[in-house]
């Protein structure tokens, strides 16, 4: 089908061979990306046990460490939570100034009010 020489075959292998690896890893790093945990042999089969962060009483390095806040927004969020005390609820976040619709629905999974 193609006429290729020695040199060329071995290009293409190794082409392929990178492209083959980087795949993988983006699949490994993607199955990594969550901080999720499997449980299969306690009972709880398909269960994900994800951690979440209490919004009232983590720390700006927890805060900051959530999808899109980041250290400023992490500064508000404990600006608002000292002035006008616990979030009721995780909707409650959305006061915060700079925490709209697009970003409560990025947190909403991680976050708690316990």
């Amino acid at each position: 089908m193609f006429d290729l020489s020695t040199s060329e075959k071995k290009i293409v292998i190794i082409l392929l061979t990178i492209l083959l690896l980087g795949l993988g890893f983006s699949a490994y790093k993607k199955s990594r990306s969550r901080a999720d945990i499997k449980i299969g042999s306690f009972g709880m089969e398909g269960e994900d046990l994800h951690r979440r962060i209490n919004i009232n009483t983590a720390d700006p390095d927890e805060l900051a460490s959530l999808k899109g806040v980041g250290k400023i927004l992490a500064g508000r969020i404990m600006e608002y939570r000292s002035q006008k005390g616990r979030f009721g609820s995780i909707d409650d976040i959305k006061n915060v100034k700079g925490v709209g619709p697009a970003l409560f629905d990025k947190l909403k999974d991680d976050i708690t009010v316990e």
